[in-house]
């Protein structure tokens, strides 16, 4: 049977197993989609990919061994079925035959362990190695099985496969993903030109049903100004993530579609617990009483998007509805906590926002603007966001970033808020035992009501302690003309382009 995405935590004690049948060959003549994108990729290795724009194109050109749908279950995609151990620590997968990458060779149980071991070695500098640390061990015991066995109980571990970092590499190309990406994937990598386009073409030994498309540009345009009025003029197809300050004026354009929709999308000051004078939790705390999220929200997102307390988003069930958030800016007690740190005349940082991304720009402006009344003196330094990496990224004290949806609500917080996380290292470089633990709990527990409790208590140590400024969950958008059909905006911010196609 298909379990629905979560059912491993809610049924711990038995053995499941997910199975989806083999659909038939694809199709052609669907034309060539124009999709107009915001900034170059730095990564065409799955493995180490940061970006949205890095996400999409690996949809395009990679599968992994689960999918994430738009109704976020999950389903299987190069494992045709899973079952795993009433203990939840062992995982065998069973794979699809016949499948092959690219360059024609038939994918094997040799290619997954491969990319996973890629993944978890330190070397290979994988953002997302943390989300599986519990993997102790792998086993082909034939070229179409694979065994994971874990240290500790992990439920959702399935679900964690969809991820877009962790899609399947041929072990025998790993030289050649940095320049040339081959997969398994729907379309294949031709060329790229950055500061330009990628260019993609139909894959016509694909596994599944699709694509439909003959092909695919992703097309680099900063400005969201000319993303817009190429996609009116006809010379695009799509504007992903479209800024939430054009999508009332674009629903009344004739020819064109907008659709937003939820995510765990975040955006947010991120704050150096290292440096000063973010070393010290009141000056922190400080901002938060200074700056209400609501109003940011509603100033930043036109009303696209609600505050939240964590990566959780507030349309989840793991959500603290009982935290308030303040209704007004508390200045007096903003600047108490200043003069209790050493800061009785306030504070002067540079906030570092990126050029590029005219939300987090606004975003940053924003608590500039409200930060002032209660002692913040930001001073806004614009660095194009293709430089955050090497230039921004664990070496300023204060910075405007912010993180796409993950899969689960593990690899949503752990990497993010535990001392060890993979992201955490390189972000705000936070501490605090009482989100350590809680993270670590609810990893080991199957069930869902005591891992709520703990997410929640990790919520409110988050507002005791707050690593930084996460300032809100956000709709993503995408507009498209009309004569796009059968694609649709997911919430992981990829696009699903297998029955897509270019119609009248």
């Amino acid at each position: 049977m298909l379990l629905p995405r979560r059912s491993a935590l809610a049924l711990p004690a038995l053995i499941g197993t997910v199975a989806m049948s083999r659909p038939g060959a694809s199709q052609a003549g669907g034309g060539v989609l124009r999709i107009a994108m915001s900034a170059n990729l730095r990564n065409l290795d799955p493995a180490k990919m940061t970006i949205g724009e890095e996400f999409a194109h690996a949809v395009f050109v990679f599968n992994g061994l689960t999918r994430m749908k738009a109704d976020q279950s999950v389903e299987p995609e190069l494992a045709e079925s899973w079952t795993y151990s009433d203990d939840l620590k062992t995982w065998v997968f069973k794979l699809r035959r016949g499948v092959k990458f690219h360059h024609g060779r038939e994918m094997t149980s040799a290619d997954v362990i491969k990319t996973y071991e890629r993944i978890l070695d330190p070397a290979t500098g994988a953002p997302s190695r943390s989300n599986y640390d519990m993997v102790e061990k792998m086993e082909a015991p034939d070229p179409y099985t694979v065994i994971f066995r874990l240290s500790y109980a992990y439920g959702g571990f399935a679900d964690i496969l969809s991820d877009r970092q962790v899609k399947i590499v041929p072990a025998d190309k790993i030289d050649e993903l940095a320049t040339n990406p081959i997969g398994t994937g729907p379309f294949v990598f031709r060329s790229y030109t950055p500061g330009d386009r990628i260019v993609y073409a139909r894959n016509p030994d694909y596994w599944e049903a699709g694509p439909k498309f003959d092909g695919v540009e992703m097309r680099i345009l900063p400005e969201m100004s000319v993303r817009i009025a190429a996609l009116q003029a006809g010379d695009l197809d799509v504007v992903w993530d479209l800024g939430p300050e054009n999508i009332r004026a674009l629903r009344e354009v004739r020819n064109v579609r907008v659709e937003s929709v939820p995510t765990a999308s975040w955006d947010g000051a991120i704050l150096n617990n290292t440096m000063a004078p973010f070393n010290d939790v009141r000056v922190r705390r400080a901002l938060h009483l200074a700056i209400p999220k609501a109003d940011v929200a509603e100033v930043v997102l036109f009303g696209e998007g609600a505050p939240t307390h964590s990566p959780i988003a507030p349309n989840h069930p793991f959500f603290a509805n009982d935290i308030p958030f303040p209704a007004r800016a508390d200045v007096q007690g903003a600047r108490r906590l200043l003069r209790e740190a050493g800061h009785p005349n306030g504070i002067r940082v540079p906030l570092v926002i990126p050029v590029g991304r005219p939300v987090r720009e606004r975003l940053g402006v924003t608590l500039q603007q409200m930060g002032r009344p209660a002692g913040f003196d930001f001073e806004i330094q614009r660095v194009p966001f293709a430089r955050y990496s090497a230039e921004v990224a664990g070496k300023v004290p204060a910075y405007i970033d912010g993180y796409f949806a993950r899969p689960t609500i593990d690899t949503s917080t752990f990497p993010f808020l535990h001392s060890r996380g993979s992201q955490n290292t390189r972000l705000w470089v936070y501490n605090e035992p009482k989100v350590d633990a809680a993270l670590e709990a609810a990893r080991l527990t199957g069930d869902v009501n005591a891992q709520k409790a703990h997410y929640v208590a990790m919520q409110r140590a988050m507002v005791e302690n707050p690593p930084g400024y996460i300032a809100y969950a956000q709709k993503f958008a995408c507009a498209y003309r009309s004569t796009v059909k059968d694609v649709e905006t997911h919430p992981m911010r990829w696009f699903d382009l297998r029955a897509g196609y270019i119609g009248s």
